[in-house]
C-alpha cells in the first residue's frame, strides 16, 4: 500500500529566524545604529567647536578693554609704590599703599575674570552663584560701560546656586551686556534683575535696556544663525557676526533653560535667562 504523500511545507518567509535575509537586516540595523551615534557624536563635536570659537571672539574682541584696564591698574601701583618710597611720613605711606591695595584687587579681579572665560575642557556643571559671575563679567565691561554714558543699575534678590558652566554662562551674559550697550548710542539706564521663582525651582536673569526696541520682524529671527541687523564691529571691535544670539540660546538650551524677550520699537528690550535652581 502506498503511504500517503506529505503535503506540508516549510516556512522559509524573510523573517525566519535564522534565515539569511534575517540576519542581513539585523546588520543593516546596526550599521544604521552605529552611523547614528557617529553623526550625533560628530555634530555634538561641531557644535562645541562653534561654541569654542564664540567664546575665542568674544575674548579677542575684549582684548582691547581688559589690557587698558589691567595697564591702568599696574600704572596705578608704580605711582603710589613710588609716592611711598619718596615720602616717608606715615600718612602718605598708608594712603599709598591703600591705592596700591585697591588697584591690586581690581587687577586680580580683571585676571580672574578673563580667566574664567578663557577655561577650556569639558563642558563641566557646577553650583554657581549667578550674583558673582555677573559682578565679574562687570568687571570686564566698566570701562566701556562708562565711556558709552550707559547706568548699569542692579536688582539683585537673594536667589539659589544654579548648575552651570560658569564659562559659557558668562559668555551668554557678555553678549546679553554688548547688545544692551549698543542699543543705547546715546547712554541710558541697563537693569540687571535676578529674582526666584520658587514654584518653577528657576532662578531667572534679566538685562533690561531702554534703547531702540526691536520690530516683531527682527525678534523672529534673532536666534536664526548669522542674522544679525548690524552692517558690522562697531569701534570697539564688537558686534556684527550673528553668531551672538545663536550661540546665547543652544547654551541656554544645554543647561535645560529658556530665554524670553520682551521689546517693542522706541521701548527698549528685556531678555530674561530662566535657569534650574539647585534645590
Amino acid at each position: 500500500m502506498a503511504e500517503a504523500a506529505d503535503h506540508s511545507t516549510e516556512a522559509v518567509g524573510p523573517c525566519r529566524p535564522g534565515s539569511p535575509r534575517t540576519d542581513e537586516a539585523a546588520v543593516l540595523r546596526r550599521q544604521l545604529d552605529v552611523a547614528r551615534l557617529r553623526h550625533a557624536a560628530e555634530v555634538a563635536a561641531l557644535r562645541r567647536q562653534v561654541l569654542d570659537a564664540q567664546k575665542a571672539a568674544t575674548l579677542g574682541e575684549l582684548l582691547g578693554t581688559t589690557t587698558h584696564e589691567f595697564n591702568n591698574a599696574l600704572t596705578t601701583i608704580l605711582n603710589y609704590a613710588k609716592l611711598g618710597l619718596r615720602h616717608r611720613d606715615a600718612p602718605t605711606r598708608d594712603k599709598a599703599l591703600e591705592r596700591i591695595l585697591s588697584a591690586g584687587t581690581r587687577a586680580a579681579k580683571i585676571t580672574a575674570s578673563v580667566l574664567g572665560m578663557s577655561r577650556t575642557g569639558a563642558a563641566r556643571f557646577e553650583p554657581t552663584n549667578l550674583e558673582l559671575l555677573i559682578e565679574d563679567v562687570l568687571v570686564l565691561l566698566e570701562r566701556e560701560m562708562t565711556k558709552y554714558r550707559v547706568q548699569v543699575e542692579r536688582e539683585f534678590a537673594p536667589v539659589p546656586k544654579v548648575s552651570a558652566n560658569p564659562s559659557q554662562i558668562q559668555q551668554v551674559l557678555l553678549n546679553l551686556l554688548v547688545n544692551a550697550r549698543q542699543a543705547m548710542p546715546t547712554g541710558g539706564r541697563l537693569i540687571l534683575r535676578l529674582s526666584q521663582d520658587a514654584l518653577l525651582g528657576t532662578v531667572d536673569l534679566m538685562v533690561r535696556d531702554m534703547g531702540c526696541g526691536m520690530t516683531p520682524d527682527v525678534m523672529r529671527r534673532m536666534f536664526d544663525s548669522h542674522f544679525s541687523t548690524k552692517s558690522g564691529p562697531d569701534e570697539t571691535g564688537k558686534g556684527g557676526s550673528g553668531l551672538g544670539l545663536s550661540a546665547c540660546r543652544e547654551i541656554v538650551d544645554a543647561h535645560r533653560g529658556r530665554i524670553r524677550v520682551e521689546s517693542a520699537p522706541g521701548k527698549g528690550t528685556a531678555i530674561t535667562i530662566r535657569l534650574p535652581a539647585i534645590s
